[in-house]
């Protein structure tokens, strides 16, 4: 897909954030890890002030003259062949639908001058529910409603939305219809959200069924913290549990690719992603970027109860042939809890370390059961204020 992107050069993209833009992000991050010492210093400098001032130039936002020669000089070094070598130099407007990106990942993106926006839809609303405007574009929310469509949020929190582009009904599945539809036309989106004071912008925090209060009452939104973590290059997937408990913590898994092209740089010999993942220095990275988003997640009011109190790194990848992701990669949550019960319940009774056996499928079919004793560390959480002076 990547040659064919770059041969092609489309205009107009719409895709997904797993494919292609996390997993585009943690190709160059490994290549750029790979690069030697003089292209390194020019590309994370240059990203630094593409970070600073470029979205604000996208935007049309006031920036210096001396800001933007420095860009266009970024755009001559770095940005522009970027983009070239991820087949991005023509896009016009970029859309990433279907799960929630992570904050930074969309950032980056739109600091190397590519206008990459949210949607938010289904395909029973034929598609748009809403956009964003030009100069309106952020991270954090999925625009206002497109014209012709009601939003409303329920009680619960639920998005409900209603146009003319809403379905007529599931094939042959009148139950379901109801279900979703109701005699007025409004449909339930199974995702739990809010409007913005002021802005009028819609914010998803969740999937409504995984939203949930921590014991104290403060809100838990699992995802909202778990693509911060997926940002790293050397994290594939993170599922976050605190639901009804006094605090949070994480299931990590790590990227094999990212975390053994490290390895093999700093001689590190490995033979499985078992032994990868239990390395120590592999923890101390895993925990450094667990105590950075932390950091990030303690300056939002709301969110600040969904720090990270411990973790571990799974000794397998999750996996879809185990029954613990969808086809599309997505996590099935309550199978991964009711799965590694065990392991919960160690990282909240304080255990050092678990002992597990998990039963695997291999791909001829065959049936195993992987060993493995896992360490569980703490991470360090922050107050509002400490978070504050730690980001700066």
């Amino acid at each position: 897909m990547m040659h064919d992107l770059r041969e092609i050069g489309p205009s107009i993209s719409f895709a997904p954030p797993r494919v292609p833009f996390e997993t585009m992000l943690t190709t160059v991050m490994i290549r750029m890890e790979d690069a030697g010492p003089t292209k390194k210093r020019m590309f994370d400098r240059y990203m630094a002030h593409a970070r600073k001032v470029g979205g604000d130039i996208l935007d049309g936002k006031p920036v210096s003259a001396g800001d933007r020669l420095k860009y266009r000089m970024g755009e001559a070094l770095v940005y522009g062949p970027l983009k070239n070598t991820l087949g991005l130099s023509n896009i016009r407007v970029a859309y990433t639908a279907g799960e929630a990106i992570g904050p930074e990942i969309f950032d980056f993106y739109r600091s190397l001058g590519i206008n990459l926006k949210q949607l938010y839809g289904q395909t029973e609303a034929s598609v748009f529910i809403t956009q964003q405007p030009d100069g309106e574009v952020r991270s954090d929310t999925v625009g206002v409603p497109s014209p012709g469509v009601e939003v409303r949020i329920a009680e619960n929190g639920e998005v409900f939305y209603r146009s003319p582009g809403v379905f007529v009904e599931y094939y042959k599945n009148a139950e379901s219809t109801a279900s979703t539809k109701d005699a007025e036309g409004w449909v339930a989106t199974g995702d739990a959200g809010f409007f913005e004071e002021g802005t009028g912008h819609l914010r998803i925090i969740d999937r409504a069924k995984d939203v949930g209060k921590l014991a104290d009452g403060r809100m838990f939104a699992p995802k909202y913290v778990e693509n911060k973590l997926k940002f790293y290059p050397d994290i594939l997937e993170a599922v976050l549990f605190g639901n009804g408990r006094d605090r949070c913590v994480a299931f990590i898994n790590i990227d094999l690719a990212a975390v053994g092209n490290w390895a093999e740089r700093n001689n590190i010999a490995y033979s499985s992603y078992q032994e990868l993942a239990g390395h120590p220095r592999v923890l101390g990275a895993i925990q450094e970027h667990v105590e950075e988003v932390n950091a990030s997640v303690a300056q939002d009011p709301m969110l600040s109860g969904c720090q990270v109190h411990r973790f571990l790194v799974l000794h397998k990848e999750l996996d879809a042939d185990d029954g613990e992701m969808t086809r599309t990669r997505k996590v099935r949550r309550n199978i991964v809890e009711q799965k590694f019960a065990d392991l919960i319940a160690g990282l909240y009774d304080g255990a050092p370390s678990v002992y597990t056996e998990t039963e695997v499928s291999y791909e001829d079919g065959r049936k195993g059961v992987l060993k493995a004793t896992l360490e569980l560390r703490d991470a360090r959480v922050f107050d509002t204020g400490a978070a504050q002076v730690a980001a700066e």
